[in-house]
C-alpha cells in the first residue's frame, strides 16, 4: 500500500498562503536605530500646515514617569532618541497655541515612531489631549523585521517553554522549532544556514564556536518582547550576515505587576511519537513514552521609589520527562550478548532546569538612566546522550549546563542634542557530558546490524568527557548627536572570547555481528577479530582566546518631511588566537586575521503620500568568525603528543587484544592521522544585501508590506581534503578517483617526529558563494479590539556552491576535492514556500444577560501556524566512489540536495479562561495549550541512500522512507494568576 505524506502540493501551498495573507491581519513593529531602546520623531505645524520652530516637545514614559524635553528646529522637526520602551505621551507647547498632548503611544525595542502634531491657536487654559498611537507605518524605518510584542510573548502557545522558537515567526525566516531549550533547527536566514546574532538586552548571547548557536538559555518568564531584524540593518548592528534576535527582559514600573504560573503535562495528553507504534505487543512496537512536565514560573515587578527606582525578578523551575525506550530488536541483541536485564531498560531521562532573572532600573537624575541585570541558568539532564534506540543504559552519558550573565546599561543625556548609551556584560557558560552512575566502565562495545539482527551499543559511552566553557566579557558604547535634520551616531564594541573545549574520551570496539562478538568474548576467536577499535589518544582539547571589535558611524538625514536618508560605515575585526609553539603543520603555526572588513550601508525611506512608505536599502554585512575555525586545527593538529581519534582495523598485527585500548600498542602501529588545517588566505564571510519594500497603511491598525530581498554570500567556508594525490582514474561525471589506502604514492608523507604519517587533511578553505532571492507579503495588525496578529508568506530560492563548513548541522566536505564547485546546487535550507502566522485574540462583549456576559468574556485564544516546503536532502550511496573517505558520495550525475521531504504543516494553540477576577486587577486563569494540535506527521528526514555499482551508476533508488519527524501532538494544562 502506498503511503503519501504530502498533504497538499506546493502550488496549493502558495495559493493557500497568499490567500491567508490577504485575508488575515497581522502586527509587526519595526526595529530601527536603537539596540534595545526606541525613538520618537515628528513635525509640529500650525493649522495651515506650516512648520513651527522653537516648539517645546516633552515626551513622558507613562509607566515610569521618565521625561525628556527637546525643541523643534527651523523645519518644525524634533527627534528624541534612546528612549526606554513603554507607553508614552508627547506634549507640544508653543506661545500663542494651545498645548497638545497625544498619549497612548507604544514604543517597542528598535522602533523609530513618528508622531506629528498640529497645534491650534489658543492658550494654556485650552490644552488639548488626544489618545492615539503612532501610525502603524513607520516612515523612519529601513530594515525588514518585526518586534514580537509583550501581548504575544505572554500569550502565544509555547509548550517547549523556549522563546528562541519565536524566531520562526517573522518575514523571510523558516525552520523547525526545538522541543527543548536549544535553538530552532535548520534555520533559513537570508538563504544562509543558522546565521543568527543572539542578544540579551542588546548584549552578547551568541556562542562563538559554530554558526547560529545561542550562549544562554532563556526563560519565557522574563521575556518582555523580542526585537528581530532579518535584513539590511544599519551599521550599529553587526556580527552576522543573517538575522538579529534580541530578547528584551522585563522591568519594574510604578505599578506592581506580576504573575505566577504552573503547567502540567500528563502522559495521556500526548500522542504516540511520530513513526512509532505504541502497541508493545506488535512487531517493533514500543511502550508509549511519558513526556510528563511540571513547570512552575513567574515574575514580579514593583517600584522601590516612585519614578526613580524599580525592581524586577523572575524564576522558573522545569522538570521534564523524556524517557527513551530501547528498540525491541536491540533488546533481543543485548540479551543474547549477555547484557544484564538491569541494563536493558528505558532510559529515565528527567531533565531539571532552573532560571533566575533579577533587574534593577534606576532613573539617577534627569540626565542619567541605568539598569543592572543578573541571570542564572542550570540544567541537569541524565541520559542526555546515546539513550534509547540501539543503546543500553551503560552507553549513555549525562549532561550538565551552568550559565551566569551580568549585564548593565547607562543612558546619558548630555543635552537634548547629545546622548550616549553604554552597555557591558559578562556572560559565562560551562557545559559538559559525564558518566552516569549506570554508565559502563568501558570499553564501549558496538555490534553492527547483520541480517535480521539489530545493532546494539553497551558497556561504556563514547559521549563522556567533552566540555565547552566560554566567557565573553564585552562592552559597546554609542554616541548620538543631533544636528538640524541629521541624527549622527558613532560607536564601538569589544568582546573577548575565552574558550576552553575538550572532546570525548573513550575506547570503542566495533563488531560486525553478534556471533563475532560472542566468539571473541568466549575465546573461540582471536582477541583481535573485530571490525575496528576507535580510541581518543592524548588530551583531546584546546584552550584559546580571540578578540572581536568593531567601529561604526551612521547618519539618519531627514532630507524632507517625507524623505529620510540613512548612510554609514561599519568596520569589524575578528582577531585570531596565537597557536602554541611547536605546531607541526605550517597551516597551524599562525592564523590570518583579515583586516579589510569595511561594510558600507545605505537606506532610503520615502513617503510619497500619507500612509505609504517605499524603502530601498543595501550594503555589506560581515559574519563573525566561528571560533571552531581555529579550534579544530588546534585540537586535531598531528602534534607529537597531540590529541586525535585512532581507528585500528581488527585482525592485524597492530590490533590490540580485546578489550585493550590502542593507547597500549606501539606508536608505529597507530594509523595515519587526519588533522585539520586552515587556509593561510582566510577571509571573513560577507554578503551583499539589497532590500526593496513597499508598505501601505490599510487602516489605523492595519498595513500590508511587500518586499524583495536579494542576498549574495561571499568567502563562505567549505572543507576539502587536500592530501589526496596521484588519481588513479576518473568517474564518468569527472570526479577523480583516488586510492583509499594511505601510502607514499597516495598521500603526502610528512616527516613528523612521532613517526606517524598523515592520511587525510581536512582543509578549511574560503571562497564559496551563495545566492538568495525572496519575495514576501506581510499583513500587520497591531493590538486593537483585543486582536494582535501577524501573517507572512515568503517565496524564495537559495543556492550555494558547496556544503558549508562550521555550521551547527550541515558541516561536510566537498564531493570533489579538486573542484569544490562540483557541489553547486540548492542549499540545505532551500524552502521555496514559507508561510507563518501568529494570533492573540481577547474578545470583549457587552451582553445584557449577566451570565451570558460572564461566559462570553474572559477568554483568550492564541494560535501559531507554520506551513513550509520540505527540507532538501542529499541522495547518497554507501560506497565511497572516489576514494575520498571525508566526503559524502553521491551517485553519478546526481546534484546536491535533489531530494526533498514532505511539506511541513503545524498548528500550535493556547486557550486561556478567566475563572476569577478581583476588580479586573487580579485574575486567576486556567489554560490548555498544544503543539501540533492536528497531530500531522511532519517528516524532516528520509532515507536517501541509493544502491550503486562500483562505477557509481544507480542500481536501486532511495526508499525515501521517513527517518525523523517533528513532535507529534503534545497537550499540557496550567493555571495562572496575574496582577
Amino acid at each position: 500500500m502506498a503511503v503519501s505524506f504530502r498533504i497538499f502540493s506546493l502550488s496549493s501551498l502558495r495559493a493557500t498562503a497568499l490567500a491567508a495573507v490577504f485575508v488575515t491581519a497581522a502586527y509587526t513593529s519595526s526595529a530601527q536605530m536603537q539596540s534595545i531602546n526606541g525613538s520618537l520623531r515628528g513635525t509640529i505645524s500650525d493649522p495651515s500646515g506650516a512648520p513651527l520652530p522653537n516648539v517645546s516637545v516633552t515626551v513622558k514614559n507613562l509607566d515610569t514617569g521618565f521625561t525628556r524635553t527637546v525643541t523643534t528646529g527651523d523645519d518644525g522637526g524634533y527627534v528624541s532618541p534612546n528612549l526606554p520602551i513603554g507607553t508614552y505621551a508627547v506634549t507640544a507647547t508653543a506661545s500663542g497655541f494651545a498645548p497638545l498632548t497625544q498619549s497612548g503611544i507604544h514604543l517597542s525595542a528598535g522602533v523609530d515612531a513618528t508622531v506629528d502634531e498640529t497645534l491650534k491657536v489658543g492658550d494654556v487654559a485650552t490644552e488639548i489631549q488626544v489618545t492615539s498611537d503612532a501610525p502603524i507605518i513607520e516612515s523612519a524605518r529601513f530594515d525588514l523585521g518585526r518586534t514580537i510584542t509583550a501581548e504575544e510573548t505572554a500569550n502565544l502557545p509555547l509548550t517547549s517553554r523556549n522563546p528562541y522558537n519565536f524566531i520562526l515567526f517573522q518575514p523571510g525566516v523558516s525552520g523547525h522549532p526545538n522541543t527543548e531549550n536549544g535553538i530552532p533547527n535548520t534555520l533559513n536566514t537570508n538563504g544562509l544556514i543558522d546565521r543568527v546574532n543572539y542578544q540579551l538586552d542588546g548584549e552578547v548571547d551568541t556562542e562563538t564556536d559554530r554558526y547560529g548557536l545561542r550562549l544562554f538559555a532563556i526563560s519565557n518568564s522574563y521575556v518582555q518582547e523580542v526585537q528581530t531584524i532579518s535584513n539590511s540593518f544599519p551599521p550599529e548592528f553587526g556580527n552576522t550576515a543573517g538575522i538579529i534576535y534580541n530578547v528584551i527582559t522585563g522591568s519594574g514600573t510604578n505599578k506592581i505587576h506580576g504573575e505566577a504560573n504552573y503547567i502540567w503535562r500528563p502522559k495521556a495528553a500526548s500522542a504516540c511519537p511520530g513513526l512509532s507504534n505504541c502497541d508493545p505487543t506488535a512487531a517493533n512496537g514500543i511502550v508509549k513514552p511519558s513526556i510528563h512536565v511540571d513547570d512552575a514560573f513567574g515574575h514580579l515587578g514593583a517600584p522601590i521609589i516612585k519614578n526613580r527606582l524599580f525592581a524586577y525578578a523572575a524564576y522558573e523551575h522545569l522538570k521534564r520527562s523524556t524517557p527513551a525506550p530501547i528498540n525491541p530488536g536491540t533488546q533481543t541483541t543485548l540479551r543474547a550478548a549477555g547484557v544484564p536485564e538491569s541494563d536493558i531498560q528505558t532510559a529515565p531521562q528527567v531533565q531539571r532546569a532552573q532560571w533566575f532573572d533579577g533587574r534593577i532600573d534606576w532613573t539617577i537624575n534627569s540626565k542619567n538612566q541605568a539598569f543592572v541585570r543578573y541571570n542564572y541558568f542550570r540544567n541537569n539532564f541524565p541520559f542526555n546522550t546515546a539513550a534509547g534506540g540501539t543503546n543500553a543504559l551503560s552507553a549513555a552519558a549525562d549532561f550538565q549546563d551552568r550559565a551566569h550573565d551580568i549585564g548593565a546599561q547607562l543612558l546619558t543625556t548630555f543635552s537634548p542634542r547629545l546622548l550616549n548609551e553604554f552597555r557591558a556584560s559578562w556572560p559565562y557558560r560551562n557545559e559538559q557530558h559525564f558518566a552516569d552512575p549506570l554508565t559502563g566502565a568501558g570499553p564501549a562495545i558496538s555490534i553492527s546490524a547483520s541480517g535480521s539482527q539489530q545493532a546494539a551499543n553497551f558497556g561504556g559511552s563514547t559521549g563522556v568527557g567533552d566540555k565547552y566553557q566560554e566567557k565573553i566579557p564585552s562592552f559597546n558604547d554609542n554616541v548620538t548627536y543631533i544636528l538640524g535634520p541629521h541624527t549622527f551616531k558613532f560607536g564601538a564594541g569589544f568582546q573577548k572570547n575565552n574558550d576552553d573545549q575538550l572532546a570525548d574520551v573513550y575506547t570503542q570496539f566495533v563488531f560486525p555481528s553478534l556471533a563475532q562478538y560472542l566468539a571473541v568474548k568466549n575465546g573461540t576467536a582471536a582477541a583481535n577479530a573485530y571490525s575496528r577499535v576507535v580510541a581518543s589518544i592524548g588530551h583531546p582539547g584546546a584552550a584559546y582566546h580571540s578578540v572581536f571589535f568593531d567601529f561604526f558611524a551612521q547618519d539618519a538625514w531627514q532630507v524632507r518631511k517625507n524623505l529620510l536618508f540613512s548612510y554609514g560605515l561599519r568596520y569589524d575585526q575578528y582577531r585570531a588566537p596565537t597557536p602554541p609553539a611547536g605546531e607541526p603543520l605550517s597551516y597551524t603555526q599562525s592564523f590570518n586575521t583579515p583586516k579589510a572588513n569595511f561594510a558600507p550601508r545605505i537606506g532610503i525611506a520615502y513617503t510619497p503620500r500619507e500612509g505609504t512608505v517605499v524603502r530601498l536599502n543595501g550594503g555589506i554585512f560581515y559574519e563573525a568568525t566561528p571560533t571552531n575555525t581555529w579550534y579544530n586545527p588546534l585540537y586535531n593538529n598531528a602534534a607529537v603528543n597531540g590529541s586525535f581519534n585512532a581507528s585500528v582495523t581488527g585482525n592485524t598485527s597492530c590490533a590490540p587484544a580485546f578489550p585493550n585500548s590502542p593507547e597500549n600498542v606501539p606508536v608505529t602501529c597507530l594509523p595515519q592521522q587526519s588533522p585539520y588545517a586552515l587556509t593561510p588566505k582566510f577571509k571573513n564571510e560577507y554578503t551583499w544585501n539589497f532590500n526593496l519594500q513597499i508598505a501601505q497603511e490599510l487602516s489605523r491598525n492595519d498595513s500590508l508590506t511587500l518586499s524583495y530581498v536579494m542576498t549574495n554570500g561571499r568567502n563562505m567556508q567549505f572543507i576539502r581534503n587536500i592530501n589526496l594525490v596521484n588519481p588513479t582514474g576518473a568517474l564518468a561525471d569527472g570526479r577523480p578517483i583516488f586510492s583509499p589506502t594511505a601510502s607514499a604514492s597516495t598521500r603526502l608523507i610528512y616527516q613528523l617526529p612521532n613517526g606517524i604519517a598523515l592520511n587525510n587533511i581536512n582543509f578549511i578553505d574560503v571562497g564559496s558563494n551563495s545566492s538568495y532571492n525572496g519575495l514576501s507579503a506581510t499583513w500587520t495588525h497591531r493590538l486593537s479590539a483585543g486582536l494582535t496578529m501577524s501573517a507572512s508568506y515568503t517565496w524564495s530560492h537559495s543556492i550555494s556552491n558547496t556544503p558549508e563548513g562550521n555550521t551547527y548541522q550541515f558541516s561536510a566536505s566537498v564531493s570533489d576535492p579538486t573542484n569544490p564547485f562540483y557541489d553547486r546546487g540548492k542549499s540545505n535550507i532551500n524552502r521555496p514556500d514559507a508561510f507563518n502566522f501568529s494570533t492573540v485574540y481577547s474578545p470583549k462583549f457587552h451582553l445584557g444577560n449577566r451570565f451570558a456576559n460572564g461566559f462570553a468574556n474572559g477568554n483568550d485564544i492564541a494560535v501559531l501556524g507554520e506551513f513550509l516546503s520540505g527540507d532538501p536532502q542529499n541522495e547518497t550511496t554507501s560506497t565511497v566512489l572516489n576514494g575520498d573517505s571525508t566526503a559524502t558520495s553521491r551517485p553519478l550525475f546526481v546534484g546536491r540536495n535533489t531530494l526533498v521531504t514532505p511539506v511541513v504543516a503545524q498548528l500550535d494553540a493556547r486557550f486561556t479562561r478567566v475563572v476569577y477576577s478581583y476588580h479586573e486587577r487580579i485574575n486567576a486563569r486556567l489554560l490548555v495549550e498544544g503543539t501540533n494540535i492536528l497531530n500531522h506527521t511532519n517528516i524532516i528526514g528520509i532515507n536517501t541512500t541509493a544502491g550503486t555499482n562500483a562505477a557509481g551508476v544507480i542500481t536501486s533508488q532511495p526508499s525515501k522512507a521517513p527517518t525523523s519527524t517533528l513532535d507529534a501532538r503534545i497537550l499540557q494544562f496550567g493555571m495562572k494568576i496575574d496582577f
